[in-house]
């Protein structure tokens, strides 16, 4: 019976999809027929159907089971500090977006501004960036998503994990950025009803005194299982370092996701940028992350478990308390808001690499002189063939730490922001130097994350010298350069 439940949800969203996808073909017949229309919805999206796409996007699995994994470990201060440094990266994601749109405004994405700025080498090498970020992310929302259901409703988490992938990437072929668009508009109502719900009902079941009772035995009595000291310290040193991480994470993870690049190419004109960027990325987002750690963080807490022996912390937080304190109905209205939450992430990868491979990669790689029908063609095979590739990850992540592919991501994906950052900030020519600034980030900051012994710092140091040392090696680099860039080839590019 509880595997009904599961699967019953995927069929239940695989009809939603079907229902917006039919919506959009008549009501724009020629969606689908050019790659204005196709990728970027006509270019004039308005801030009413950009700024719930923003948010959908920016809110992932991780950011429920994550804020709450926050909470738990590091009291009330952790989740505090998830979402004030996730936040804050994305915040900075804004300024870069109108910069380089100001700099180039035919460029779609991050890829042509490094090539340009750069060389092609490193245009190429971040090509391998951008994908390599769209999969971590769509592996592990569906791994994410596929946990969650095993842990509640004993479903197979290979089948779940699977098919969640595939059906994205199926949806995402069909109706391009308008049905994304239009999907996450829905998705955004859906999210909002059930995790105010969500919240309502572990309210009633756990009062303000009583979590603040069981977090005060956490921080006095040294024989709890979560015996932590400051666990109702709001500015303790670990969740300080925790909101310094988080800012660092985000922007390893936005600054390299085509995604946002191409809703932004997609939007009206620039103040629906910022509106948009910043209402869905921050000024929703935000409360989002701190009530999840409120709701799953320290619930979880107060309640004296032990989660010494799990594998996936975050994920066994959030079901340990839904499967012990709550009924199916809870339980379903909670795996149908994962489920929610983590497609639309998803699907809104899975989008930006459809972008990269229809214009960036067909065009310079393949063929320059394409039509419009067989750039689309391309671009929806390759997305269809990185989805499929996607869902075989997924399946063989059931026993893998999810906190271990994040800690890899995050100092993996710090380095090459320097480039990016520099390239917009500095007016010196650095066309050969970029790729070792990457090297350098990549290399010290995973021979730091190996060689402190403290668990709790090493990754803090290793990621701070992934995402810093590319900056201040392009900064010496700037400063000891004569040559300056001409930025008039960024102005007058065209695809």
């Amino acid at each position: 019976m509880e595997g009904l439940f599961g699967y019953g949800i995927v069929g239940i969203y695989m009809a939603l999809l079907l229902l917006t996808g039919k919506v959009i073909g008549r009501r724009f017949p020629s969606n689908n027929q050019s790659l204005n229309e196709y990728l970027f919805a006509g270019k004039q999206v308005p801030f009413g159907l950009l700024a719930p796409s923003i948010f959908t996007s920016w809110l992932w699995v991780t950011t429920i089971v994550g804020s709450g994994e926050a909470g738990f470990r590091y009291g009330i201060s952790g989740g505090m500090a998830y979402s004030l440094g996730a936040a804050m990266g994305f915040a900075l994601l804004i300024p870069v977006l109108v910069k380089m749109k100001r700099l180039m405004p035919e460029s779609v994405t991050f890829i042509d501004f490094i090539g340009v700025r750069y060389n092609a080498f490193l245009k190429d090498l971040y090509y391998v960036f951008a994908l390599l970020v769209a999969v971590y992310v769509i592996v592990e929302q569906s791994a994410g998503i596929a946990l969650v259901f095993n842990g509640l409703f004993l479903v197979s988490f290979k089948k779940i994990a699977f098919i969640t992938v595939i059906l994205c990437g199926i949806y995402v072929v069909w109706r391009g950025m308008r049905g994304v668009l239009y999907n996450e508009l829905f998705n955004f109502f859906l999210i909002s009803i059930c995790l105010l719900a969500f919240i309502l009902f572990v309210i009633r079941k756990f009062d303000i005194p009583e979590l603040y009772q069981g977090l005060s035995v956490v921080q006095s009595n040294a024989e709890n299982n979560n015996y932590n000291p400051e666990a109702l310290n709001l500015l303790s040193k670990s969740g300080i370092m925790y909101a310094f991480l988080a800012v660092m994470i985000a922007l390893g993870q936005i600054l390299l996701d085509p995604g946002y690049y191409m809703k932004a190419h997609a939007a009206r004109d620039e103040k629906t940028i910022i509106r948009s960027f910043f209402t869905g990325g921050v000024l929703i987002w935000s409360p989002i992350a701190i009530l999840s750690s409120f709701v799953i963080g320290y619930a979880t807490l107060s309640q004296n478990f032990d989660f010494s022996k799990a594998v996936n912390v975050s994920i066994a937080i959030s079901t340990k308390v839904i499967t012990e304190y709550f009924g199916p109905g809870i339980q379903v209205l909670f795996a149908f808001l994962i489920f929610c939450i983590g497609c639309t992430s998803i699907i809104h990868c899975l989008i930006g690499i459809q972008s990269l491979f229809t214009l960036n990669f067909y065009n310079s790689k393949l063929k320059a002189d394409a039509s419009e029908d067989e750039k689309l063609k391309f671009g929806r095979l390759v997305s269809l063939l990185i989805a499929f590739l996607c869902a075989l990850i997924s399946i063989a992540l059931e026993k893998v730490s999810l906190l271990t592919i994040d800690t890899f991501s995050g100092i993996f994906f710090a380095a090459p922001c320097g480039a990016i950052i520099m390239g917009i900030l500095s007016k010196k020519e650095m066309r050969n130097t970029a790729w070792i600034s990457i090297l350098l980030g990549i290399g010290s900051g995973f021979f730091t994350w190996l060689a402190i012994p403290d668990e709790e710092w090493n990754y803090f140091y290793g990621i701070g010298c992934s995402f810093f040392i590319p900056i201040l090696f392009l900064m010496a680099v700037s400063f000891v350069t004569k040559k300056k860039f001409n930025f008039k080839k960024l102005l007058f590019f065209k695809e």
